[in-house]
């Protein structure tokens, strides 16, 4: 019984020793890694791509490559899916190992042939990691440029972000309807499709691309963007974008015209046709529900956003860079330095327009209160001399106590320290003591 104690006690302690051993190897990226959630990572052998470990939630590799022989991340539809595809090429005997490492310590095994098979690392190249700065109290007025910093962390990565956002500089963006120009700090977020072009066909030197790409598709925004206006005649027509159509511009989210507009550089209409017609099913599918704007027409016409921005990349960014444009955000932006007298003189006419409608406003608020003060005392008066006729009194008479009503009222007004009105009657007329206010009760006790 002893032996069979200390021969379990020793096994216990064998399995513990070798999980240490595991984790720490995992740590040092030797026989063992980790793959962090959101990112992807790359096996090699020697210099050639083995594996590609992506853990994305809800996303897998395709089963099927596209038109250059590349698989792409879409979305899984459900957890087994996922785990066929993170374990693929996983020898059946070492599954159940792989599915404990991985379900227990989040480790996966690389190959018994370490350093020969091992985790890729790469360099993403100056200006690859990228963030904004909060604007600083202290330098409110700095150029909006200063905003975006790189950042410190080093440029030699082992894995992909599946997310990833991405600040943008645009300076002197012109818009056609007055030529006047615009500065642009731009929010870009991007998700990772290819994760094989990236890393392997670019080297990492893909983000400086991208930049570029979005540049020119806000450049052709400016240029290409119409407005549509109604004039004040009730006239309805489209306009190219000017200064002072662009500040009323929605900037963000889905009525924003400047995210619909870029997400158009995804990917080509002719790109998805040689898909479709190649049977690449899962991919088209992918594209459409996920990577191109709901209302784009498949058969675009020549001069329509979409073809115009596609147009500054044949088959799209998915394709060319491996990464699509998920959300464009607008996080500041001023007119150029040329447009500064512009922008002045166009917020001293808004301002002078606002002053304007409150006068007016006033106005109307004045002439209102005094139209419905008028029909208030029309509608009293009508009502008492209704009163005093329905009650047999004639109707001169009830109009004479209806004017000696009012003229009483003007005396005795809210202010007036007058407490009685007394009027001498001439002729037959006797004189008659009017109360110019409400009496009070007391005033009203009769006291011996």
């Amino acid at each position: 019984m002893v032996d069979l104690l200390i021969y379990i006690g020793l096994l216990a302690a064998i399995v513990i020793l070798a999980i240490v051993i595991i984790l720490l190897l995992a740590n040092l990226g030797a026989y063992f890694t980790t793959v962090a959630l959101g990112t992807t990572v790359f096996i090699n052998t020697g210099g050639n791509k083995k594996e590609i470990w992506p853990n994305v939630g809800g996303y897998r590799m395709s089963e099927k490559d596209d038109l250059d022989g590349r698989h792409w991340l879409i979305p899984s539809e459900n957890d087994s899916a996922w785990m066929k595809s993170f374990f693929y090429n996983t020898s059946a005997g070492t599954m159940w190992f792989q599915n404990l490492l991985w379900k227990r310590f989040g480790v996966r095994f690389i190959s018994w042939f370490w350093p020969q098979v091992h985790v890729h690392k790469f360099d993403i190249r100056k200006g690859g990691r990228r963030r904004i700065e909060a604007r600083s109290e202290k330098t409110p007025d700095a150029p909006l440029r200063s905003r975006m910093v790189d950042s410190e962390e080093p440029t030699l990565v082992d894995s992909l972000l599946f997310t990833v956002p991405r600040p943008v500089y645009v300076e002197g963006v012109e818009l056609a309807g007055d030529n006047s120009k615009i500065n642009l700090l731009l929010l870009a977020v991007f998700r990772l499709v290819i994760p094989v072009l990236p890393v392997y066909y670019l080297k990492g030197d893909f983000f400086n691309s991208l930049d570029a790409a979005v540049e020119a598709a806000i450049v052709d925004f400016g240029a290409t963007h119409r407005v549509k206006v109604t004039n004040d005649t009730g006239m309805k027509s489209e306009e190219s974008l000017t200064y002072d159509l662009w500040l009323k511009l929605a900037k963000e989210g889905s009525e924003s015209p400047i995210e619909q507009h870029l997400r158009h550089l995804n990917v080509s209409d002719e790109y998805v046709a040689k898909l479709q017609k190649a049977g690449k099913q899962e991919l088209v599918a992918y594209i459409r529900e996920h990577l191109i704007p709901e209302h784009t027409d498949p058969t675009t016409a020549p001069g329509t956003p979409r073809a115009s921005v596609a147009g500054l990349i044949p088959s799209g960014i998915v394709p060319r860079f491996g990464f699509a444009l998920i959300s464009l955000r607008i996080v500041e932006w001023q007119p150029h330095e040329s447009t500064k007298d512009l922008a002045r003189a166009l917020l001293a006419k808004e301002t002078q327009r606002h002053t304007a409608e409150g006068v007016r406003e006033e106005a109307y608020g004045k002439r209102d209160a005094t139209l419905a003060e008028a029909e208030g005392e029309s509608k009293r008066f009508l009502q008492l001399v209704d009163a005093l006729v329905g009650k047999g009194v004639d109707p001169n008479v009830a109009a004479g106590v209806l004017q000696t009503k009012i003229r009483t009222e003007n005396i005795g007004g809210k202010d007036s320290k007058i407490v009685t009105y007394i009027e001498s009657g001439g002729g037959e007329r006797s004189s008659i003591m009017i109360p110019t206010s409400p009496q009070t009760l007391k005033d009203k006790e009769v006291k011996p």
